[in-house]
């Protein structure tokens, strides 16, 4: 017996197999889009890593150099080309920097007034770095040190420690953003040696002295230094435009020796 189909079921039936065709083309749609981005994602994530270890490998590649003396610390910028990506290199010698953690009060002052700050503040301000490295509870100007930043307003008192960074010195009162960007390029924390055994600021010699030597390099830190300190700073691109970049600061032995460090990485950046 034949069944007869009538115009409204078969409409119907219409509609049903075009909502799932509709249905079906957004699934499909759906999941090439998430394919899409996921190979989008993964091709990111590729390109960084590459970035990242081409970075890390020209850093490590400018140490090998200096310490083969193939490449001079105070070199210009170059480039180099690491697998997919182009890396450039810049090498910053930083030996000549006085570390805020071992010069004295008069060679800080005498910075300063290099500068331009007047020499009485700038003693001022020297005598409060040298307070905030020495776990003295009086001030050099006498008093408790932690009532000037009680006086301040400020939250915090001297650490009583050794400058992490030099970036820590703005913290200490009366260091204006002013005065830290003319620190900045003359100061280093990883320095080693005492800049007073160097040619240059002695315990009675005047801030006014102190800065004409200053102006003439001759007794900044790393003078009596076995060492010398390096700053690598490599940024890598691949393309697409995934870029990466990395800093280290490195100390190197002037005269290499079976019985020295090689190098040693002291910042990772």
């Amino acid at each position: 017996m034949t069944r007869t189909v009538r115009p409204r079921e078969r409409g119907f039936a219409l509609v049903i197999v075009l909502w799932t065709i509709g249905l079906l083309a957004l699934l499909i749609a759906g999941l090439t889009g998430a394919v899409r981005g996921q190979v989008h994602a993964a091709s990111s994530i590729r390109d960084s890593a590459v970035a990242e270890a081409a970075a890390e490998g020209a850093v490590h590649e400018a140490i090998f150099r200096l310490r083969a003396g193939s490449r001079a610390a105070d070199a210009p910028q170059y480039r180099v080309t690491i697998g997919a990506a182009t890396v450039n290199v810049a090498i910053e010698d930083q030996s000549d920097r006085i570390n805020p953690n071992y010069c004295s009060t008069a060679l800080m002052a005498a910075l300063l007034d290099s500068f331009g700050v007047d020499p009485a503040y700038a003693m001022v301000l020297a005598r409060r770095i040298f307070d905030w490295r020495t776990a003295t509870v009086v001030s050099l100007d006498g008093g408790l040190k932690v009532d000037l930043y009680r006086r301040a307003g400020l939250p915090y008192g001297p650490a009583d420690a050794p400058f992490a960074s030099v970036e820590e010195i703005a913290l200490v009162p009366g260091i204006t953003e002013d005065i830290m960007r003319r620190l900045r390029p003359a100061l280093s924390v990883w320095q080693q040696g005492d800049p007073l055994a160097g040619a240059g600021a002695v315990v009675g010699r005047s801030a006014v002295e102190d800065a004409a030597l200053i102006a003439h390099a001759a007794v900044l830190t790393g003078r009596n230094s076995t060492y010398k300190v390096v700053r690598i700073s490599a940024t890598a691109s691949v393309a697409g435009g995934t870029r990466f970049g990395r800093s280290a600061v490195v100390r190197l032995p002037l005269k290499p020796s079976a019985d020295r460090l090689a190098w040693q990485i002291l910042s990772w950046e």
